[in-house]
């Protein structure tokens, strides 16, 4: 297909993957190196962030094309103005994809960007982000109280189940929008880049998440 230079891909993190993959077919990179496809994740994308990824494409691969797909779970305004040159600007042979939380982008720079021409699914009916979004608020302040004792605070088990949360919401987003499902992803977003704390109060975030996440079934 013939490539716009850039698209944005509005869903969680946990979706990166998936997209890389998709992308590299839809875009023609099937069998392309490590040099012409960068896929990267980032919780925090700030200022320093915008100017190393300005720096990092236009660094060419040998064969003149580049595929970049980029997770970003947060990113500051100041980020966001300094990419507008980059995105609005195509560069022959290069296409970005750039997977966000819902609303996170300031208008002026997601009118640089195209939707993404496709939808991406990974099923979590059997995790335990999918069985707590199902249960009433004293089951889950019940669950989130033994999750974290168990857990001991690990940030990654934590993140995992966070990031599994908004893939449920999100699927859910897909199949029937509402109004609650919406809040909630942005509640998860929202909150989500508190983890990145150095000592973040794991078992607040969760048990506000058990309080304010819509119930599905």
């Amino acid at each position: 297909m013939q490539a716009h230079h850039a698209y944005v891909y509005e869903g969680p993190a946990a979706l990166l993957g998936a997209l890389a993959t998709d992308a590299r077919t839809r875009f023609g990179f099937e069998g392309a190196g490590t040099a012409e496809v960068q896929v990267e994740l980032w919780e925090k994308f700030g200022i320093d962030e915008s100017r190393a990824l300005v720096t990092q494409t236009s660094l060419r691969s040998a064969t003149g094309r580049a595929l970049f797909v980029l997770g970003i779970v947060s990113i500051t305004s100041e980020a966001q103005q300094a990419l507008l040159k980059l995105f609005e600007e195509p560069q022959v042979g290069v296409v970005f994809v750039v997977l966000v939380p819902h609303g996170s982008l300031l208008p002026t720079l997601r009118s640089r960007f195209l939707e993404y021409p496709g939808k991406i699914a990974k099923s979590h009916a059997d995790t335990a982000a999918a069985e707590f979004l199902s249960w009433p608020y004293a089951k889950r302040s019940a669950w989130v109280t033994a999750f974290v004792k168990k857990e001991d605070g690990a940030r990654e088990q934590v993140r995992a189940f966070v990031d599994d949360l908004e893939a449920v919401l999100y699927a859910e987003h897909q199949r029937l929008p509402t109004a609650p499902v919406r809040a909630g992803l942005a509640d998860v977003a929202h909150f989500r880049r508190y983890l990145a704390d150095r000592a973040p109060s794991v078992k607040m975030i969760l048990e506000h998440f058990a309080a304010t996440l819509p119930t599905i079934k």
